[in-house]
């Protein structure tokens, strides 16, 4: 309160100066209703009412075809509205058929003064010249008087999109969010409104429509949304994985499934709004209606119909994913608290005596001096930190560094800090709106923050890279902390007051003792004073009788599985103008932002960018332009080489630069579960490089949940063991059944890693997800819900066990047209003939891998410590038949490295009436050769083989009557030219 205090005597109009987020009160605004209302979400702003109610739409006064065929639709405001700021009168609505299952309908103020998203941060698509209205798979349609418009899929005349008022359900009494009533779910009306600070739009839902997407967000439903109670708020935050609230990531793209009767499928379709300003969108039965404070209402729709068109169709739309460098997919290791290259080389060290493979080595912000960007703490002495990092580069490991968002400040005449004074003197930093440099807070104290926009920043960036990387030859980057975050609400500094009369004190949030919970579940008694939950590989959890089951499992799924038991880089295009926006800090209608205040633990929306753009519109982007400009960094320190680079905070189509982890997570069973969700919405938002701090990195981890989360995580696409300082260590040599779960998980993993390789190509060809849930694949409407297994590519089906104290699950294994599934690890036939709902053993150290029928993969023949050494080894070839002997794949390899990729080589399997094919196609040249090939469902033994019409010698045939599989070793085959295997 003090504080506060002095603020307000000193704040200068166009300023707002800085106040600690530990003491500014950050609340939800919906906490603390008890009892449901009926008063919308009231103005901040006395100059206008909130009320919506009387707001009546445009009518629409002309229409003509646009020069690409499209149509251009011009509106004119009905009456005056001015519920949550000032009417716009004249609209244009521009239709386009880019592609026939692509239309792009952009809602835009005539007098351009709205903020839009620059083609140099989202590239747009453009349209097809051969596409039209006639051509497209989508309709177009509208009513005039008021404008209203709907969007049908020719293929079924299902109507996907409907702002019509009257098929619209309004809401006049509010529903609740995580056990609290919440006035943003009011929906008294729905009139289309487009004012400077406040555009409002409806559409129809079907009733319990099942809603993916929305993101970033850990939803309390899991994967799919809560299409009844759900208000997802677009506003980056640098919070620790909170459930049901804005955080990280913005990307408002949604895609719906619904159950065909008459076609006895699933049917979906998405939709994305291009707009990077502060927005809610909330879900209730029967309508999804959008609320956000600027900006333009920039859709785009898909057609579908099956969910892995409209995730393909989306990436297209919003960028390609890049192509990964293959040494990514190997495991990473890091923590916050390695406080020096001694103790770092000494946590590889026991990796490798441990027998753990490990193909990345990274730091947390413990490598800089007081935790300031670019500068070497005393305890990583340069010639120490470049010799260790040349060590991993000898044993054909990695290294990866973090950098933090903000840039440290100097404090007084003698401080030296030449990243900042560089950027000082091109003035690439952000501004407060006098014009000074905008100070903030974060881990090195005082800080300024770069402003992207700049022309110049991508200069002050690469240089300060290049210097970084003549002591650590990096060979990725870790970004955190984007979105970006601030330790203090305002700046600290202004033209009246410098940083020497400040009266903001930065908070230490330097954490000063271990974390005081027990792990989850913990019983001392039973288990001692080791912190391990699990004792001599025996499962102890909860062993008071109190801790907890894992609450993140569906209810719904877990009901049916009880039911079963008892059964069964040039500069940015800027906008021509940048007016003014009358309520930047408290705008009229204040969005759902958890933090509180939009400037709560972040730079405040009044700082301004070059070419005075606020960070009122480009909040939201701020993390997705510096991943675009360190792209470009690493494209110039390391040409022709992938770019790597992990993010947190991300906006709609940067994973055509970036990866993404899910943030910080908590050691608990509950966010091993949630990570699911994570990974799969990531790979519908075309991000699919993504992964979360396994083990958790918040708390307390323990052997059994380290045990179970070392082995999910080994099959998601980024594998990061990561967790918090003076936390209890949780590398997975620390417990022996860790250790060998995690070789037995990274085993398989680099098994499958040109499995990985090939999806990962497919999704930057065009677009397809490597990790999907089981609908995208298995027509059934009860598939919908379940995100507690999952699916690499359409061949690989992960089955985890999710709770403590358990050793065996529930799973789904589909068996629709005969699909059966073969467990990775013995080969054994799992039997679904009857039943998709199966019971499987899992004891501690296992998990649940299982290869679908009719399947061919290529594969590692011999996983070794490192991606290389692996990849040297050479390849082998799983095949596993159906029941009509029938199986096919495809492989798709270059050399792992190169970006762009010039050299591809795709390989086609097919395997039929006893005979395997294999046929190249590609500019590739595969060194490595092929060594084993196994043959699973051959139920008669092979009286003999050959190879391309050779006799291969009965020394090198295996066969094993219990699975029905056949082994051949010593292939020695060139994949390269075409060959065909036989056997009778």
């Amino acid at each position: 309160m003090r504080l506060s205090a002095i603020f307000t005597s000193l704040a200068l109009p166009l300023v707002s100066l800085a106040i600690p987020v530990s003491e500014y009160i950050l609340h939800a605004r919906d906490i603390g209703q008890l009892e449901p209302g009926t008063t919308p979400v009231l103005s901040q702003q006395a100059a206008f009412s909130g009320d919506i109610t009387k707001c009546q739409g445009y009518n629409v006064d002309n229409t003509q075809t646009s020069d690409s065929g499209g149509l251009l639709i011009y509106l004119t405001l009905i009456n005056k509205c001015s519920a949550y700021g000032t009417d716009i009168k004249s609209l244009t609505v521009s239709v386009e058929y880019e592609t026939e299952s692509r239309l792009h309908v952009h809602m835009y103020d005539n007098d351009l003064k709205q903020y839009q998203v620059p083609q140099y941060v989202l590239p747009r698509p453009g349209g097809s010249s051969s596409c039209n209205k006639d051509k497209s798979n989508l309709k177009f349609e509208y009513n005039q008087d008021p404008f209203e418009f709907w969007i049908t899929r020719k293929e079924d005349n299902a109507v996907l999109f409907d702002t019509r008022q009257n098929n619209i359900p309004t809401y006049k009494e509010s529903t609740q969010i995580q056990g609290n009533y919440s006035n943003y779910t009011v929906l008294p009306s729905h009139p289309l409104i487009f004012e400077d600070q406040y555009l409002q739009l409806s559409s129809a839902l079907p009733k319990d429509a099942n809603i993916f997407g929305l993101g970033e967000v850990i939803a309390s439903t899991g994967y799919i949304r809560n299409s009844s109670a759900t208000v997802q708020t677009f506003w980056a935050r640098d919070v620790g994985d909170p459930v049901d609230e804005n955080m990280y990531g913005v990307h408002p793209m949604y895609m719906e499934v619904r159950w065909d009767e008459k076609r006895n499928k699933l049917m979906s379709h998405g939709v994305f709004l291009l707009n990077s300003n502060g927005m809610d969108v909330i879900l209730r039965d029967g309508v999804i209606e959008y609320r956000a404070i600027g900006g333009t209402f920039d859709f785009y729709f898909f057609s579908g119909p099956s969910p892995n068109d409209v995730a393909a169709q989306y990436a297209q739309a919003v960028g390609l994913p890049q192509v990964m460098p293959e040494w990514s997919f190997g495991f990473h290791l890091c923590r916050w608290g390695y406080t020096s290259v001694v103790d770092t080389r000494s946590t590889v060290t026991r990796m490798r005596e441990a027998g753990i493979p490990l193909e990345v080595q990274w730091n947390d912000i413990d490598w800089m001096r007081a935790y300031r960007e670019f500068q070497f703490d005393q305890n990583y002495a340069p010639d120490d930190y470049r010799a260790f990092v040349d060590e991993l580069h000898s044993m054909n490991q990695h290294y990866i560094p973090i950098i933090d968002a903000a840039i440290g400040y100097l404090y007084n005449d003698s401080d030296v800090f030449d990243v900042y004074s560089r950027g000082h003197e091109l003035d690439v930093w952000m501004k407060n709106p006098d014009g000074t440099e905008y100070v903030g807070a974060v881990w090195p104290g005082f800080t300024v923050f770069p402003d992207w926009f700049n022309p110049k920043m991508q200069q002050v960036w690469t240089e300060a890279f290049y210097n970084l990387s003549q002591v650590v030859d990096f060979d990725g980057i870790w970004l955190d902390m984007n979105e970006p975050s601030s330790f203090v609400d305002g700046s600290a500094t202004n033209s009246t007051i410098p940083i020497e009369d400040t009266s903001v004190v930065p908070p230490n949030y330097t954490p000063q003792a271990p974390p005081t919970d027990y792990p989850e579940g913990y019983f001392p008694n039973v288990s001692g004073p080791s912190g391990n939950v699990t004792v001599d590989g025996q499962l102890t959890y909860g062993q008071n009788g109190t801790a907890p089951k894992n609450t993140a499992l569906r209810r719904s799924f877990a009901t049916e599985i009880a039911f079963e038991a008892r059964d069964s880089s040039s500069p940015p295009d800027l906008p021509a103008n940048n007016p003014d926006i009358p309520y930047v800090d408290e705008p009229p209608y204040p969005i759902r932002n958890q933090a509180g205040r939009l400037s709560a633990k972040t730079v405040s929306p009044n700082a301004t960018h070059y070419g005075g753009l606020q960070e009122y519109n480009v909040h939201n982007l701020w993390g997705t332009m510096e991943e675009i400009h360190m792209h470009d960094t690493l494209l110039d320190l390391k040409p022709g080489k992938r770019p790597f680079m992990v993010a947190r905070s991300t906006f709609a189509g940067i994973g055509r630069k970036t990866a993404h982890w899910l943030g910080d997570n908590y050691s608990t069973f509950a966010y091993m579960k949630r990570s699911i969700q994570g990974v799969l919405q990531f790979n519908l938002f075309g991000i699919p490089m993504v992964g979360p701090d396994t083990c958790g990195f918040n708390g307390n981890t323990d052997e059994e949940l380290c045990n179970r989360w070392m082995q999910l995580s080994a099959f998601f696409p980024f594998y990061r063991n990561h967790n918090t300082k003076l936390a209890l260590s949780q590398e997975p040599y620390n417990w022996d059944s860790v250790r060998n779960a995690s070789i037995k998980a990274i085993n398989a993993r680099y098994a499958l890693l040109p499995y990985w390789q090939t999806l990962f190509a497919k999704a930057a060809g065009y677009g397809e997800p490597p990790v999907i849930p089981l609908f995208h694949e298995f027509q059934n409407p009860s598939y919908l819900t379940i995100d507690s297994q999952f699916l690499i590519g359409p061949s690989i089906l992960v089955t985890p066990v999710l709770q403590p104290n358990e050793s065996s699950v529930y799973g789904i294994f589909p068996n629709a047209n005969g699909v059966f599934w073969v467990d990775w690890w013995t080969h054994t036939k799992v039997d679904n003939s009857k039943k998709d709902n199966i019971s499987i053993s899992l004891p501690l150290g296992e998990i649940g891998v299982h290869v679908r029928s009719g399947s061919v993969l290529l594969l590692y023949d011999q996983p070794e410590y490192t991606v290389k050494e692996t990849r040297d080894g050479g390849y082998s070839i799983q095949v596993v038949l159906d029941g009509k002997g029938y199986a096919e794949g495809d492989a798709k390899i270059d050399d792992g490295e190169t970006y762009p990729v010039n050299e591809l080589t795709c390989l086609t399997f097919v395997a039929s009436e006893n005979c395997l094919t294999s046929t190249p196609n590609g500019n590739y040249n595969i060194d490595n050769k092929l060594k084993r090939i196994v043959i699973v469902g051959v139920w008669n033994k092979p009286s003999v083989a050959s190879l391309n019409g050779k006799t291969i010698d009965t020394s090198q045939v295996k066969y094993d009557e219990k699975v029905g599989k056949v082994t051949i070793t010593n292939v020695g085959g060139d994949l390269n030219q075409g060959w065909t295997l036989k056997w009778e």
